[in-house]
C-alpha cells in the first residue's frame, strides 16, 4: 500500500512532535515542511525534529506557493494561527488539510471563512478537518463518544484544568497575556485571546452540531486573578500584580438554557486563592473533565502524563505530554481525513478515531 505524501506546517512544541511522528510513521511519507521563521528555512527536517533520518532528504521552506504545488495527499497544518488563505490554497491544489490551528466550526460565526473553505475543498475535491487536544479531543470527540452511553441529556460541561507554568511557548505571554497588567487587556494592547476565543466559541457550535443540537447564542464571561508574588514560569517572567490565572466561561444556549458549557482554568501558579487550583490537589495539574448530566449521568477525566507508572523515569522525556497529545490527535487524523468525504468535517463525520502504533511497535 502506497504511504500517505504528507506536509508538516509549522515546528512549534506540539508542531514538531506531529514532525517526529510523521518521521517515524512507516505508513507516512513527509514531501514538504513549512516553517514561520527565516532562521529555519533552508533546514533539514530532521535537523529540526531533532532525530536522525538519513533517508529523508526534505527540506524547511517559508515559501507557501512552492509547497501548495508539490505532489501531496495531506497537510498537517500546525501554525500557532490560522491562515486561511494558505489553507484555501492547499485544499484548491487537491490536498486535504488537519489542523489544531482552529476553524472547528466557522459556519457559527465566520461565514465567509466557512464558504472560502467549502469552495476550495469542492474545487481540490478535498477535506478540511480542525482537532487537538481541547479544543477537539477533550471537548468534541470525548462528549460525543459517552453520548452513546445517555438515553437523554440535559448539559454537557466541560473543564480545562491547564497549568502553563510548564509550557515554554512565547504565545503564554504575547496572546494570552499571563504577566502582563490587566490594564493593558482593557486598554487593547494585547490580542486579548481573539484567536483562542474563537477556538471555543466555535468547538461548542462543532459539538452542537454533531449532537444535532440548535443552538440560539454562545455566551462568553472571564475573571482573572493577579500574581501575589513575581516568579517565573517557562515562558517567561510574572511580575507581582500581574495576570496570574485566568477563567473562562462558553455556554452553548438552546430555549434560554445552557446546553454545552465550556469552561477553563488557566493558570501560571497554583494556589492563587479560593477557587483556583491549589497544589494541594493534585488532580487540578492539567487534565480535562468531561460532565453530562442526564440519564444517566457521567464524568470522565483525561490527564496527559510522562507516566502513569510507579517507576521512576530515568531523566526527563524530550517533549510536553499535552502538546504530544495534540501532536497525535492530528497525525491519526490523517488517514481517516484523507479517505473521507470532501468538504469540512467535524469529528461527527469520522470514524472513531484510534492508533494503530502498538500494532506497528
Amino acid at each position: 500500500m502506497p504511504r500517505l505524501r504528507v506536509i508538516q506546517c509549522g515546528t512549534g512544541i506540539a508542531g514538531k512532535q506531529a514532525l517526529r511522528a510523521i518521521l517515524t510513521n512507516k505508513s507516512l511519507e513527509l514531501v514538504g515542511l513549512q516553517v514561520h521563521s527565516a532562521a529555519n528555512a533552508g533546514r533539514k527536517a530532521t535537523d529540526i525534529a531533532g532525530m536522525p533520518d538519513p533517508c529523508c532528504d526534505v527540506f524547511a521552506t517559508n515559501d507557501l506557493g512552492n509547497l501548495s504545488r508539490l505532489e501531496a495527499d495531506i497537510v498537517c497544518y500546525m501554525m500557532l494561527v490560522p491562515d486561511v488563505d494558505a489553507i484555501c490554497t492547499f485544499l484548491a491544489s487537491g490536498k486535504s488539510v488537519v489542523t489544531t490551528a482552529g476553524l472547528m466550526w466557522p459556519a457559527w460565526a465566520d461565514e465567509t471563512s466557512m464558504r472560502r473553505l467549502e469552495e476550495a475543498c469542492r474545487q481540490g475535491k478535498a477535506s478540511f478537518y480542525a482537532t487537538g487536544i481541547n479544543p477537539g479531543w477533550a471537548d468534541e470527540i470525548l462528549p460525543l463518544t459517552m453520548s452513546v452511553m445517555c438515553r437523554e441529556i440535559r448539559q454537557i460541561h466541560i473543564r480545562e484544568y491547564a497549568d502553563c507554568s510548564k509550557y515554554p511557548a512565547p504565545h503564554i505571554i504575547s496572546v494570552m497575556g499571563f504577566g502582563k497588567p490587566l490594564e493593558d487587556i482593557h486598554a487593547g494592547r494585547l490580542p486579548d485571546m481573539a484567536i483562542m476565543r474563537e477556538f471555543f466559541t466555535q468547538t461548542v457550535a462543532a459539538l452542537a452540531h454533531g449532537l444535532k443540537l440548535k443552538l440560539d447564542d454562545i455566551t462568553e464571561s472571564r475573571e482573572f486573578v493577579m500574581a501575589p508574588r513575581a516568579y517565573d514560569i517557562a515562558a517567561g517572567h510574572v511580575p507581582k500584580g500581574t495576570i496570574a490565572g485566568q477563567r473562562w466561561r462558553w455556554q452553548g444556549i438552546a430555549a434560554g438554557v445552557a446546553r454545552i458549557v465550556q469552561d477553563t482554568y488557566w493558570i501560571t501558579a497554583f494556589d492563587l486563592g479560593e477557587g483556583w487550583p491549589q497544589a494541594a490537589d493534585a488532580s487540578n495539574d492539567t487534565q480535562w473533565r468531561v460532565t453530562i448530566e442526564g440519564t444517566p449521568s457521567l464524568r470522565c477525566t483525561f490527564e496527559p502524563r510522562y507516566t502513569f507508572s510507579e517507576q521512576a523515569l530515568s531523566g526527563v522525556p524530550d517533549f510536553n505530554p499535552s502538546g504530544l497529545a495534540t501532536a497525535m490527535a492530528a497525525v491519526n487524523s490523517l488517514k481517516p481525513v484523507h479517505e473521507a468525504r470532501s468538504g469540512v468535517l467535524t469529528s461527527a463525520d469520522l470514524p472513531l478515531p484510534r492508533s494503530h502504533q502498538l500494532a506497528h511497535g
